[in-house]
């Protein structure tokens, strides 16, 4: 766990940060893509090494934050492994299984799409304790894709009678959704 740096261990740091370009380009890594991931290994080197007299006498400071570093990168590779992270693409176009005229795309379906009908299906059945059974024949017949011709013959009545049971319907309609 970092703590913040004493003013000794930012002498340190600030005059082998050298060693992190050295490291980055032993190992051939873009600086701009590892920097962030090695550096923690660097800096906690640093203040290892500054809080243990015993690792100043064994070994040198390049050896323990090369050590440091090593250890970052090799952690971070090991997450980028895990298998939650490098899962499998599947094309919803490819077959199911081998021989199979089945695609993914015919088996699954848009959850979206339940929620919407749902939604719907809400808004509909709270209109329908609201408005009249006529109103809510002719709304759900709207909804539908009915014709005009077709909801007048159904319901014996004008064009005109039509929109004037949908227009006494608006308030209640824009109350349901608007709740």
């Amino acid at each position: 766990m970092m703590k913040p740096m004493t003013d000794e261990q930012r002498r340190l740091a600030e005059a082998n940060h050298d060693l992190v370009g050295a490291f980055l380009r032993e190992n051939k890594l873009p600086e701009e893509q590892f920097y962030d991931v090695v550096i923690f290994g660097y800096l906690c080197a640093v203040q290892q090494y500054c809080e243990n007299p015993t690792l100043q006498k064994r070994y040198s400071f390049a050896t323990v934050a090369w050590k440091k570093m090593t250890r970052e990168l090799t952690d971070h590779y090991k997450y980028l492994l895990k298998a939650k992270r490098s899962g499998v693409t599947v094309s919803l176009h490819e077959s199911i299984c081998e021989g199979s005229d089945l695609c993914w795309e015919d088996v699954l379906h848009d959850d979206g799409d339940i929620l919407k009908d749902l939604q719907m299906e809400l808004i509909l059945h709270e209109l329908a304790a609201r408005l009249p059974k006529r109103e809510m024949r002719i709304i759900r017949r709207k909804i539908n894709g009915d014709k005009m011709h077709d909801i007048a013959k159904a319901e014996k009545l004008t064009f005109r009678d039509i929109n004037t049971l949908l227009a006494g319907t608006y308030d209640t309609v824009i109350e349901v959704l608007l709740g």
